[in-house]
């Protein structure tokens, strides 16, 4: 996904959110079988994507299950204060997606914003680009959407998939080649910008995959929910199960320098490896809130986006994380560091420009 994770998110359907809330409240884990089994017509079990502590990230009553019929997404003046899940960088623009097909358009780095047409109302959970004017999109309905005017317009895509599939998460890394994965280990590939798609299975179990990443050293990685983390290091033609570092869900893996990496998930669990993720250690945070998304800044700092304002911060590659509350109480769901090094964040109350925290911190005054 483009910088900044990408929550990730799928968010919370009604009548299979019990999982997820066990596992984030500490009495079991949002796995397969702790959901009851959706019949043929139903929507998918709730994702962590959309799971929040309890209850921000969640759409309007509304918007919960499927419509029954999908047409293009209605201009709303007050889109950028709405649910935003996810955003990317397009050059110098900036592209934000949300729920009710909402895809904004921002060109002073986050200072205003304007809706796209888009020729869908279903949620949208994650975008990225691979330059100025190409860019993907995906969401629920088996939305896949494309890009090639820098988010002026979007057209439909189709990997013949039916109204219950639910796409969580889309990287490309270049104009043709690219993934998009999801709910119940959906894992489709492109080589052709997204004109037909291929699916294959990367694990017999079919957990949600929350999250696909490509480190700097060529390595894919799948992130999902029971602990699920898998490897490849063959341009994710196969894949490899990574020990574990938790049987709870993962929403997201952080690549630092000298390859180490984070991964993240619920209450406060963040792990740490520094051999590819062969072993992990665990990194103490001090609030057990769900963590949805990482991101290594220009300088180095780490910062992780938490549930009800909390954030971590680590100036010592993910060695330890110290908890960071910027002011609001908002669910954040995405970052993105901007040009001038400012931070923005998309969530339940739409996008917001913060100051980005200095690598370093001045020394305590003496006492006089």
């Amino acid at each position: 996904m483009a910088p900044g994770r990408a929550l990730a998110v799928l968010l919370a359907l009604a009548p299979f959110a019990g999982s997820v809330a066990a596992e984030a409240t500490g009495s079991g884990t949002a796995s397969r079988s702790a959901a009851p089994a959706p019949a043929a017509s139903s929507a998918p079990r709730s994702s962590e994507r959309g799971y929040a502590e309890p209850s921000s990230l969640q759409p309007p009553a509304s918007s919960l299950l499927p419509s029954l019929t999908d047409g293009p997404a209605e201009i709303a003046p007050l889109a950028a204060e709405a649910l935003l899940l996810d955003l990317a960088a397009a050059g110098n623009r900036l592209v934000a997606v949300g729920e009710r097909g909402h895809i904004l358009l921002s060109d002073d780095q986050g200072g205003t914003w304007r809706q796209a047409p888009v020729p869908t109302r279903a949620t949208l959970t994650a975008v990225t680009f691979t330059d100025p004017r190409h860019g993907w999109a995906v969401g629920h309905l088996g939305t896949l959407l494309r890009t090639v005017d820098a988010g002026e317009t979007w057209q439909r895509l189709s990997a013949n998939l039916d109204r219950e599939s639910v796409l969580l998460d889309v990287l490309f890394l270049n104009a043709n080649e690219g993934f998009a994965v999801g709910a119940y280990g959906l894992f489709l590939r492109t080589r052709d910008g997204g004109a037909t798609w291929t699916r294959s299975d990367p694990q017999p179990d079919q957990y949600h995959f929350n999250q696909i990443v490509r480190t700097a050293d060529g390595a894919f990685f799948l992130c999902g929910e029971a602990g699920t983390l898998l490897r490849s290091l063959d341009g994710a033609l196969s894949w490899e199960p990574v020990p574990p570092p938790y049987d709870g869900s993962l929403f997201g893996l952080v690549a630092l320098a000298d390859g180490q990496l984070l991964v993240h998930g619920l209450r406060g669990h963040v792990f740490r490896s520094t051999n590819g993720g062969a072993g992990w250690l665990p990194v103490a945070t001090s609030v057990p809130t769900l963590l949805m998304h990482g991101l290594r800044l220009r300088n180095g700092l780490v910062v992780l986006a938490g549930q009800s304002g909390n954030f971590f911060l680590s100036r010592d590659r993910g060695q330890s994380l110290e908890l960071w509350r910027p002011g609001s109480a908002d669910g954040v769901s995405a970052l993105l560091e901007t040009t001038d090094g400012s931070l923005l964040l998309v969530g339940e109350k739409g996008v917001r420009r913060i100051a980005a925290p200095p690598l370093f911190t001045a020394p305590a005054a003496a006492a006089p």
